[in-house]
């Protein structure tokens, strides 16, 4: 039995669904409660306003007001996983068209099959809803100019009919496989410059295998082969341009990923001289399970402790002590998009009631490193650039510091600029990258100094916060925090 909107792969026919601009009364309805939605549910909440929220179903997801889609979507996870949909097919609309012209190609073709997926792919539409991925899939998006509209086709198979709104044209194939569909649709329209995915340094946009490119000539031949360009600029443009539905659901993931860290670093799962790290590790991992956020990385917990020499990471699974250091490197997934952030706690001795004074002041000087990262982090510095930038003004508050942060969103590694050193083999076109406005971003970097209770024991503060370029592109904010004092763990 084949979905509606599917061609029978015994029939070698082809299946038109829609054409470009095809927008259903239904696909209207859907974007209006969207807005609705967005503009109702849209608050900035500091921390203590949002201490309960990691506790509480997700609000981006607020329910809907209009009857017919609460029954509609019956389920809050249907209810997210339509709402990630519909964001994404929003950002699509406003600014796919525009960054293909800055970046000058009038054609950009992902080529993706089964079992092997681009990862692109996940910014049009994805998995859930979208039917399967096919055996082999084209998914073209071209600007025929002269003010017309962006055509969004897919060439493919096992596409249900819901994958209209990205792509309103489908056009299937059977035995005669995807090659004469693909040759006779770029003929047809014969495009100057045609993005495809493939790039040295940016896995992101590198993810046509070496098979499907040689597929991809040998369908469209030579001449346009020729008129192959790397899709790197167009996706960095195209990323890093975010729609107030992004910030909301990237504020809100935020939000639940401080408030989780927060209580994992609390008296609530930590009994200093019993609870081990792998305790603190399984409570995290709980947590983000039970709130239905989804998997980004796993957390890295470590232990800083008087006398030992760097971090006590969790091979060993140590008992936290009292007089240690904790320190946690974590972030989650909410409807597409990921937070990245470490928080830092101090295990207060028996009589204590606050850190040791260089810990404090090792720790303000985290917090002024911070302040001064987002004051630079503009729009048209480039990434390696902000480092030196970063680190010498801290240098002249006394600071030592190091830079390392990166833009994230729909990976935690996102694709933008990153304040890193130049080194070509590691980071390649990363650390080159301009900064741009509205670009989702993780501030990341450690600060190291001698503690004198600590017999003058150098200490490292790693310190990593979520935030967001202005639209104006001049500086940052932080989306949730930052952590301005050290976290303080109770010993008995």
């Amino acid at each position: 039995m084949t979905r509606p909107g599917r061609p029978n792969p015994e029939h070698g026919r082809l299946v038109i669904l829609g054409t470009t601009g095809d927008l259903s009364m239904q696909r209207w309805r859907r974007l209006a409660i969207l807005f609705l939605t967005a503009a109702a549910a849209t608050v900035i909440l500091t921390p203590a306003q949002a201490s309960d929220r990691s506790r509480q179903p997700s609000a981006t997801v607020a329910r809907p007001a209009d009857p017919e889609a609460q029954s509609q979507w019956n389920t809050e996870a249907l209810q997210r996983l339509m709402h990630e949909w519909d964001v994404k097919l929003e950002k699509l609309e406003l600014h796919l068209q525009p960054a293909m012209r800055r970046a000058g190609v009038d054609m950009w073709i992902t080529m993706s099959r089964e079992f092997n997926l681009d990862p692109m792919l996940q910014m049009f539409g994805d998995y859930g809803i979208s039917g399967w991925y096919g055996h082999r899939n084209a998914y073209i998006f071209y600007d025929p100019g002269n003010g017309a509209p962006l055509e969004r086709t897919l060439i493919g198979t096992h596409q249900s009919a819901r994958m209209r709104d990205f792509f309103p044209t489908i056009i299937g194939y059977g035995e005669e496989g995807l090659k004469p569909h693909l040759a006779e649709f770029v003929a047809a329209r014969n495009p100057q410059r045609i993005a495809i995915n493939r790039s040295r340094t940016v896995a992101m946009a590198d993810g046509i295998t070496a098979e499907m490119l040689a597929y991809l000539e040998d369908s469209i031949g030579p001449e346009y082969s020729s008129r192959l360009v790397s899709a790197q600029d167009l996706i960095f443009d195209y990323i890093s341009h975010r729609t107030d539905a992004e910030l909301e659901i990237e504020t809100d993931a935020s939000v639940r990923t401080w408030h989780i860290l927060h209580r994992a670093f609390s008296n609530e799962v930590v009994t200093p001289g019993e609870t081990r790290l792998m305790d603190i590790y399984g409570f995290i991992l709980q947590e983000w399970q039970d709130q239905d956020l989804e998997f980004n990385f796993a957390p890295g917990i470590t232990i800083y402790r008087r006398g030992v020499a760097g971090g006590i990471d969790d091979t060993d699974n140590p008992v936290v002590e009292p007089g240690d250091l904790l320190h946690v490197d974590f972030g989650v997934r909410l409807m597409g998009l990921v937070t990245d952030q470490q928080h830092v706690a101090y295990v207060l001795r028996p009589g204590e009631r606050e850190a040791p004074a260089g810990l404090r002041a090792l720790f303000e000087q985290s917090v002024i490193t911070g302040e001064i990262y987002v004051e630079e982090l503009r729009a048209g510095q480039i990434g390696t650039e902000v480092k030196t930038i970063i680190e010498d003004r801290a240098a002249l508050e006394g600071i030592q510091a190091s830079i390392y942060g990166h833009t994230q969103g729909n990976w935690v590694h996102g694709a933008g600029a990153r304040t890193v050193f130049d080194w070509p083999d590691r980071y390649g076109d990363f650390a080159r990258e301009p900064v741009r406005a509205t670009e989702f971003w993780s501030i990341e970097y450690s600060v190291q100094g001698e503690v004198p209770e600590w017999d003058n024991q150098v200490v490292r503060i790693p310190r990593e916060e979520d935030a967001a370029v202005r639209p104006d592109g001049n500086g940052a904010r932080f989306l949730v925090g930052p952590q301005r004092e050290l976290w303080l763990i109770r010993s008995q």
